[in-house]
């Protein structure tokens, strides 16, 4: 695999296990607001989730290094 291919699945990955943190009501991602899970969006085909949301960089950033770890062994 070239490393444009791996960087493209790569970033794919990242993306994905960003969504999942937010479907699975993780902690990166959270509402601004205790409990208001209905007022934020995933918007997957744009890459965007909206609504008024607290982001917890570190933990975010732990889904990320976890993302490339994992698809590093593959």
């Amino acid at each position: 695999m070239d490393i444009k291919t791996y960087n493209k699945d790569l970033r794919k990955a990242c993306v994905e296990a960003i969504f999942s943190d937010f479907d699975n009501e993780g902690d990166a991602i959270r509402p601004a607001y205790a409990g208001e899970w209905d007022d934020i969006e995933a918007r997957r085909s744009l890459g965007h989730i909206v609504g008024c949301i607290d982001l917890d960089v570190p933990d975010l950033v732990d889904v990320i290094i976890d993302t490339i770890v994992k698809e590093a062994h593959k």
